[in-house]
């Protein structure tokens, strides 16, 4: 679980290292266009100062400084088309990590969805959900799941349940099954990464809607993903 978060974290600080350099490009390139347009002015300005000499019109400026304002002008243009290139280039890489990020999130959720389908107990014909906390005597997992191992579950004094305070049993115990704590671990995962990445999830919602979250989808996959992302269930 720690490396499908480093993954997804790695990813989605990438896309947002881009956005910052997008935005700072954005405005270089609005101050390298205010600096080109200033000194193209000023080298028209000077081109535009004439003198008569010999009855033709000459200009009054030195060489010299007609020479170094058209430096400027050309170095002002240069500048101006690397940061364009450099956006252009960036943009092209947030666009390239969007769409890996959104292919992420696919494949994220349907894995998700594929081992959880496999080891959930199936909804009743009657439509009621299975209660995986232990005790609930109508949850049934899939026949070619084995059978699960129960561990036991200590009170909170630390006695275990099938012990009485003078020393004897009781047949009254809480357990609960391993595929069903896997379950519920799993649910809870789900619940928690949804949560954790949900301003990226919803940017994607209708590709996950299309793909993931369809009708056949066992409820309590719908429940934990929506739950992490403040989703009401009829969404």
């Amino acid at each position: 679980m720690g490396i499908l978060r480093n993954t997804v974290s790695k990813t989605y600080n990438r896309i947002s290292d881009l956005r910052k350099e997008i935005q700072t490009l954005t405005k270089s390139i609005q101050v390298a266009k205010e600096a080109r347009a200033k000194a193209m002015k000023e080298l028209e300005e000077a081109k535009s100062i004439l003198e008569i000499v010999e009855c033709q019109p000459v200009s009054s400026e030195r060489p010299g400084r007609l020479r170094r304002l058209q430096g400027f002008a050309d170095k002002a243009k240069e500048e101006e088309v690397t940061i364009e290139e450099s956006l252009e280039a960036k943009q092209a890489l947030l666009a390239r990590g969007l769409e890996e990020g959104k292919e992420l999130l696919r494949l994220l959720f349907k894995s998700f969805v594929d081992v959880l389908t496999e080891r959930l107990p199936p909804v009743s014909a009657d439509g009621d959900v299975p209660n995986l906390r232990a005790g609930d005597p109508n949850v049934t997992f899939p026949a070619s799941d084995p059978e699960a191992a129960t561990m036991e579950i200590d009170n909170e004094n630390g006695a275990d349940n099938n012990s009485q305070v003078n020393g004897e049993n009781t047949e009254v115990g809480y357990t609960i099954g391993e595929l069903e704590q896997w379950c519920l671990c799993t649910l809870g995962y789900l619940k928690s990464f949804s949560r954790q990445y949900a301003t990226e999830i919803w940017s994607h919602i209708g590709m996950l809607d299309e793909e993931v979250f369809v009708e056949r989808i066992h409820p309590l996959i719908r429940k934990a993903a929506f739950s992490g992302l403040c989703r009401q269930m009829n969404q």
